[in-house]
């Protein structure tokens, strides 16, 4: 075997221990750029949606923290569910984080609550203990889109750029 085969063979095996690298480097950089739309609280620019109370009567504006960042279990959920080397697949959401679905996509949620019997300790502001009795409730409003999982312009640069990097030969 020639030196310049063996050059040439040596390269191809390093450059297939480098293509082995691809899939996971998409997944940490798509996951990275997820989480950041929580920080930024925008998706490619474009800011979420301000609170409106109007959106579902039944809530209360947040008097602390940010709205989509309250107990973080939905920025959480966010994670790569497949990565292979044809396919790097996102996920976020979970049987504890069933609305992630929704603060994403934005659309109507129409649903009916039960709610448990439970003792108020200062019912009414009164300072008395009251018995609440068990009761269903219903929901009928509009989630705004606060996107931040999917295509973007911006994450495809980011990737392109991050493997660019990767590749470089000193």
């Amino acid at each position: 075997m020639s030196k310049n085969t063996q050059h040439i063979s040596r390269f191809f095996e390093d450059f297939e221990g480098d293509m082995r690298q691809v899939p996971t480097i998409i997944a940490e950089t798509a996951r990275e750029y997820y989480l950041d739309r929580f920080k930024y609280k925008n998706w490619d620019g474009k800011p979420w949606p301000k609170y409106n109370p109007n959106d579902n009567p039944n809530r209360k504006e947040p008097t602390r923290g940010s709205l989509m960042m309250r107990s973080n279990m939905l920025m959480q959920s966010v994670r790569p569910e497949i990565v292979r080397s044809d396919l790097v697949r996102m996920s976020a959401g979970s049987s504890k984080v069933p609305y992630a679905r929704i603060h994403n996509e934005g659309g109507r949620v129409r649903s009916v609550q039960y709610v448990r019997p439970f003792h108020n300790k200062n019912f009414m502001g009164r300072g008395k203990r009251q018995q609440i009795r068990p009761h269903t409730r219903k929901q009928d409003f509009f989630m705004p889109k606060r996107q931040f999982m999917g295509h973007s312009t911006a994450l495809n640069n980011r990737i392109t750029t991050r493997l660019a990097n990767q590749f470089k030969k000193p």
